[in-house]
Order: C-alpha cells, then sequence, then structure tokens
C-alpha cells in the first residue's frame, strides 16, 4: 500500500463564486468515479503549524497569483475515497472567499501553477455539477453547495 495515504491528509478549499459560478481547477486523470475530467475548488494542503484560512489565501496567492479574503467557513467534509484500488482520506476545511482585487470577476479563467503542473481554473455553473454533467471534488461538496446556495 502506498504510505502517501495511509495517514489523513488536512486540507482547506476554498469557494469563490461569481454569480451562480465558481472557480474551479480543471483537472484530468484517475478520480473515484474513474478517469476523466473533474473540478475542485483551488487551494491545499495545510503545513504542520499553518491555520487553514492561512493555508487557502497562500494557496491562492501561489496557485493564481492572486489575494483573496474570507467570506466565512463552510465547514469540515471528511473525504474517504478509493482510485485505482488506493484508499484516500482527507480532513478538508471548506471557506466562501472573495477577490481582494475586484477586476479578477471579469477573467473567464486563470492559469494555475503548482510547481511544474499547469491547469486552467474558470467558472462553471453550480448546476452542472448538481445535473452530473461535471464531476465535482469532493464529492459531498455538490450537496453542501446545493444546500447553501440561497445563502450565497
Amino acid at each position: 500500500m502506498n504510505n502517501s495515504f495511509q495517514i489523513p491528509k488536512v486540507k482547506t478549499l476554498g469557494c469563490l463564486w461569481m454569480e451562480d459560478r465558481l472557480l474551479v481547477e480543471e483537472c484530468t486523470g484517475a478520480h473515484s468515479k474513474g478517469e476523466g475530467f473533474y473540478y475542485r475548488p483551488l487551494g491545499g494542503t495545510v503545513e504542520f503549524g499553518e491555520p487553514s484560512d492561512e493555508t487557502l489565501k497562500r494557496e491562492f496567492l501561489e496557485e493564481i497569483g492572486e489575494q483573496v479574503e474570507i467570506v466565512s467557513y463552510i465547514g469540515c467534509i471528511e473525504n474517504i475515497f478509493t482510485i485505482k484500488a488506493e484508499t484516500g482520506h482527507e480532513v478538508i476545511q471548506m471557506y466562501d472567499v472573495r477577490f481582494v482585487d475586484q477586476h479578477n470577476y471579469s477573467h473567464e479563467r486563470f492559469l494555475v501553477q503548482e510547481g511544474e503542473k499547469q491547469a486552467w481554473a474558470r467558472w462553471i455553473e453550480l448546476s452542472e455539477f448538481v445535473e452530473g454533467e461535471k464531476y465535482l471534488y469532493p464529492a459531498k461538496l455538490v450537496s453542501i453547495l446545493e444546500r447553501r446556495r440561497g445563502r450565497i
């Protein structure tokens, strides 16, 4: 068994909204529903001694070069999943965030830079995830966001 999957990871993700569209990173590869495209809010792994809200601000700055501020705490999701017979376990702190620079809302997409890896983050309607047209990670997030929809 892969050692990296034996200890739960602590992560933080930020839900950044423009009307009913969520800013998400477009990823491709193996995921819990199979192989192909999936999407996730921006964020990353919490470093030892770093509060999750500060991690989230750092991750947005590192990944897309933009500052965000915390709007509210959504909650915690425990995500246990299987990819290619390997079990993963994450504890994810979720926040609603907004851009500090309001001009960022005019951009249709953002280049996500994580070390050597590059991807795009773009705005996707929540309804596409609710209706199953696109897969949002972590899976439990869709129902949480759908319940909160009227408050966002």
